[in-house]
């Protein structure tokens, strides 16, 4: 396990994910602003490489007087693409999912940005769902044969998300947070074990094996297509790449694509232990239907208060 906390091995992980996008300038602009109850939420957009935008939502409280910590979330996936963002932040979907309208009115500020295929980000060629899969597929595959993966182009977004977050006067940038659900739970343990200003992190649901998935013949979401990762690292050596910074991994025993959580948990917390920071990373378990009910949720929101609102 002392492998896993050596550049060595960070490094191994960085070259299987292939080479970022080019930079570029943020050039961050906002799009529309809608006073809510309680809040403002700006429609935001930013430059993530070139000729390649951004959009998000910024949901920030009403009367702050000072810089308050900032989540990011990240929709999930369900082949959901035309929803995106909007599903975070209450403007349509499942209110059960609308987790930004919960965070912003607990203080935080929030970021909800559409992942590449989703929403905004979307092909201008679409007619529905079906070409939104095969979008993502031909991404994937633009990317591959120049030595790059979706799933890296995926993290260097969510850090251009965090970027301009930096850029913004009412967030502290002492306590940034991320949270997500199913796609956005497994991006919430990739982005953070890739990206340090990530304080505290949340995941329900969506991480999984790559071991299970094969033996279990489970299809593999295009994002998380990483030639020759399994030969340097599974998904408990990535949350062990978070310590010693706090994580959440949170699941139903319902959920059939979790049922190795546990072990994931088990084997990254031998890390957490040999830095003395094994209270850094929980693990809640429920018993009963595969979904993210207000009880659980509500948990996982005060877990963030107690690694973000430390004062």
């Amino acid at each position: 396990m002392q492998a896993h906390q050596t550049g060595t091995f960070r490094s191994s992980i960085v070259s299987v994910l292939g080479a970022p996008p080019d930079p570029c300038p943020l050039e961050p602009q906002i799009i529309e602003v809608a006073q809510c109850e309680g809040y403002r939420r700006e429609h935001v957009k930013y430059q993530v490489s070139p000729g390649d935008w951004g959009y998000a939502y910024l949901l920030v409280p009403n009367d702050l007087t000072s810089a308050v910590p900032a989540v990011v979330v990240l929709h999930r996936h369900e082949n959901r693409f035309k929803i995106g963002k909007d599903e975070i932040v209450g403007i349509t979907g499942d209110p059960s999912h609308a987790i930004g309208l919960e965070l912003v009115r607990r203080g935080y500020v929030v970021f909800a940005p559409d992942a590449l295929g989703f929403g905004e980000r979307r092909s201008a060629e679409s007619d529905g769902d079906g070409y939104d899969l095969a979008y993502s597929f031909n991404q994937l595959a633009l990317r591959l044969l120049r030595g790059e993966t979706l799933l890296r182009k995926a993290i260097w977004d969510i850090s251009r998300g965090l970027d301009y977050l930096e850029t913004r006067t009412e967030v502290d940038l002492r306590f940034i947070g991320f949270m997500g659900h199913g796609f956005g739970g497994a991006m919430a343990m990739w982005s953070a074990a890739m990206d340090p200003r990530i304080r505290a992190a949340v995941s329900h649901g969506g991480v999984v094996t790559y071991r299970q998935q094969i033996r279990r013949g489970d299809w593999f979401q295009v994002e998380f297509v990483v030639p020759r990762l399994m030969q340097v690292a599974d998904m408990h050596h990535i949350l062990g790449m978070i310590a010693p910074r706090a994580f959440l991994l949170s699941m139903a025993d319902d959920d059939a694509l979790n049922t190795d959580a546990a072990e994931i948990y088990q084997k990254a917390l031998r890390v957490y232990e040999a830095q003395g920071t094994e209270n850094r990373l929980s693990f809640f378990r429920y018993h009963g239907p595969d979904k993210f009910d207000i009880h659980m949720r509500n948990n996982a929101y005060d877990w963030l208060d107690s690694w973000l609102k430390p004062f």
